[in-house]
């Protein structure tokens, strides 16, 4: 079964074009249903956050509202243990929640920080390092937030009792992998690259086709016609000289 010539890289550029229009419809949707929001950039100062975390890194930053605030969020925040005009810590509770920690007794035969009754997980801490220097069982207050770092042997945070939880609105804001901003360009950059590579592809299968039509319209060249006949008819000739001659 043959197949019309650039048949396949025809069916590649529908695919592609289609899908090029998906991504960059599905982006310009969630951009219009929810704005992402703008960022800046920055350096993470100190060893507090290590190992997530070390000093000089590159971080983005987000803007976040109060009561947008989750439990794992790491925050940039004007705390009353540092000298820094703001520093990055990790909301480890938010209002309502109670935290807890005794040094000396383990969960499932590690050191681990209760949360609302429950053995917390927190795996962005070395294993080897212990979640907190100190004994604290705190309940957070309504519009705070209770901030730790992740380096704990190390650092400052509000399980010490003359630091406390934090206001929710001395949080400046909220340090993100990667931006949501950035991402929604690189995907519209996408889309617009897979239209392109779909659009060549359509041109060039088209051209295909046209040229396979052009080469089918033209008519073969006719066939030289073959002696076939003439070998025999020679033979019989030279027979007839042979029985004409003399004896």
């Amino acid at each position: 079964m043959t197949h019309r010539p650039g048949r396949r890289r025809g069916i590649a550029a529908i695919v592609l074009l289609v899908l090029g229009a998906v991504i960059l419809g599905g982006v310009s949707a969630a951009k219009a249903v929810n704005p992402p929001a703008r960022y800046s950039e920055g350096r993470a100062a100190g060893w507090q956050m290590a190992p997530t975390y070390t000093d000089g890194e590159s971080i983005y930053l987000e803007p976040v509202a109060a009561g947008k605030l989750r439990r794992g969020d790491i925050v940039l925040a004007s705390v009353p243990w540092s000298l820094q005009k703001t520093q990055m810590n990790r909301v480890i509770a938010v209002a309502g929640d109670r935290i807890r920690y005794k040094p000396s007794s383990k969960i499932a035969g590690q050191y681990r920080l209760v949360l609302n009754g429950e053995a917390l997980d927190e795996p962005y801490l070395e294993q080897w390092k212990n979640p907190s220097a100190v004994a604290f069982d705190v309940t957070v207050p309504e519009g705070s937030v209770f901030l730790m770092a992740d380096n704990r042997m190390n650092s400052d945070g509000s399980q010490y009792a003359n630091n406390g939880p934090v206001a929710a609105d001395r949080v400046v804001a909220k340090v993100v992998m990667y931006p949501m901003a950035k991402l929604a360009v690189w995907g519209q950059l996408a889309g617009v690259l897979v239209m392109v590579v779909g659009a060549v592809l359509a041109f060039t299968a088209r051209r295909a086709g046209r040229r396979a039509r052009a080469e089918a319209a033209v008519p073969a060249p006719a066939a030289a016609p073959v002696a076939v006949a003439a070998a025999p008819a020679q033979a019989t000739a030279a027979s007839g000289e042979r029985a004409d001659a003399p004896s």
